[in-house]
């Protein structure tokens, strides 16, 4: 579902907000920096990558962002929306919605049933 460099993002927005009172964020830019470091230069993805996933993931919801004003204009920090749990329901929940869109299952006595193509 998600590729190795997103997950290890999502995985390190959310051990940055373990255990802290307000939300910790990071831009871009630290996001490509961290994967880089993790991923290997030889696997790191391109920083245009990482701003489409981490924009992907502001309009799921999964994240939020703030804008601050730097060098040459302004720049989102990107924080969780969700906690790790909360979005394993949520990607739960998209799943099985998905399933049932395209196989058009059905429930009878709490047990699927398929009712065709």
């Amino acid at each position: 579902m998600f590729k190795a460099y997103q997950a290890i993002l999502l995985q390190h927005l959310w051990k940055l907000n373990e255990e802290v009172m307000r939300p910790v964020g990071m831009t871009s830019g630290e996001a490509w920096v961290y994967q880089n470091k993790v991923m290997g230069e030889a696997k790191a993805k391109s920083r245009a990558s990482v701003i489409f996933f981490l924009n992907d993931m502001v309009d799921d919801t999964v994240l939020r962002y703030t804008e601050k004003t730097g060098k040459g204009g302004y720049h989102r920090i990107y924080f969780p929306n969700m906690t790790a749990a909360e979005f394993e329901g949520y990607i739960r929940d998209l799943f099985n919605d998905k399933i049932d869109e395209i196989f058009h299952v059905g429930w009878i006595n709490n047990q699927p049933f398929f009712s065709g193509y």
